[in-house]
Order: C-alpha cells, then sequence, then structure tokens
C-alpha cells in the first residue's frame, strides 16, 4: 500500500502551527516600552513613562541648566498638558559661576513607593554633569486630573560622584 507524502506534509504544517500557537499563547507577554531623546548644543529632550499609559516630556535648557517638563492627559476639552515639572540642575549641581557646564539625561524606570500623599511615576529623570563631576536622579510626582495643575518642582532622590569635578579657569 503506498503512503501519499503530500498528506503527510499537512500534517506536519498543522502540527507545527498548532505547538506554536500553544507555546506563544502560554509564555510570557512583555510589554513592549521606550524613551526617547533628541538634543542639539544648546538644549535636550527626552521622554518618560510616568504611567501604564502616559508619558512626560522633559527639556533641558543647557545654557541656563533649567530642566522643565509636562504631562499630557485626557481632558474634558480634549487631549492637553496637565501637570508641569521644573528644576533648576545648575543650583544642584552648583555650577552657576564654575565654568560652562556639560549635561546629560536619561530616563529610566524606578519603583518610588507612594507616601505622605504624593504619587510618583515609574520613571525617574537621570541628570549627569560633567563639571561637576555628578549623577542625580530625580523623582517625577504626578496627578491624574482633567485640569491643569500648577508647576511642581522634580524631587531629587539620589545622586553619585562618576568622577571628581574639573576646575575651569
Amino acid at each position: 500500500m503506498s503512503v501519499n507524502r503530500t498528506s503527510y506534509k499537512w500534517v506536519w504544517l498543522m502540527t507545527g502551527l498548532v505547538a506554536g500557537i500553544s507555546i506563544a499563547t502560554i509564555w510570557p507577554h512583555e510589554p513592549l516600552s521606550a524613551s526617547t531623546a533628541d538634543r542639539n548644543e544648546k538644549f535636550g529632550m527626552i521622554t518618560a513613562p510616568v504611567t501604564g499609559a502616559t508619558e512626560a516630556v522633559f527639556v533641558i535648557d543647557y545654557l541656563t541648566g533649567r530642566l522643565t517638563g509636562a504631562l499630557m492627559n485626557r481632558t474634558r476639552q480634549g487631549t492637553a498638558f496637565v501637570n508641569f515639572y521644573y528644576r533648576n540642575l545648575a543650583e544642584d549641581f552648583k555650577v552657576g559661576a564654575s565654568g560652562t557646564p556639560y549635561y546629560a539625561v536619561s530616563s529610566g524606570f524606578a519603583e518610588i513607593p507612594n507616601s505622605g500623599g504624593n504619587q510618583w511615576g515609574s520613571s525617574a529623570l537621570y541628570v549627569a554633569e560633567l563639571t561637576s563631576g555628578k549623577v542625580g536622579a530625580y523623582a517625577i510626582p504626578y496627578a491624574i486630573t482633567q485640569k491643569a495643575l500648577p508647576p511642581v518642582p522634580l524631587v531629587p532622590i539620589d545622586s553619585f560622584p562618576f568622577r571628581e569635578a574639573t576646575v575651569t579657569q
């Protein structure tokens, strides 16, 4: 008795398809997320996830050392910026009169426990400054609201030196 080889091909194809779908449904799923950044000589811009569905945008002015940001949320009128942030990095890193500051900024996930009525975003901002030789981490407070709130400062979490401070003359 001769067996048709074409029928075995279909059996193997269907077996592979069923096995692939079965593995895909029980395999742990990891959400995809990414923050973006861009810069030029005078300012930089970065996004940071704050809640599962929202992210904030931050702009760092390299000339003044001011970091500002905003979080967009749905409102009754549509979508608008509702949370606003600021931080004077020149004061934090003490680089006002010591020469030209050089900043780099990044965001990353951070598990900051809510306390004292404050809600913290799921990310932290990390700022490095070359002349001071320090890296600082900042928490992002937020409130779920449909109307714009007044600006609040980003909250310093901690810092560490990555090199000795340079003295410029």
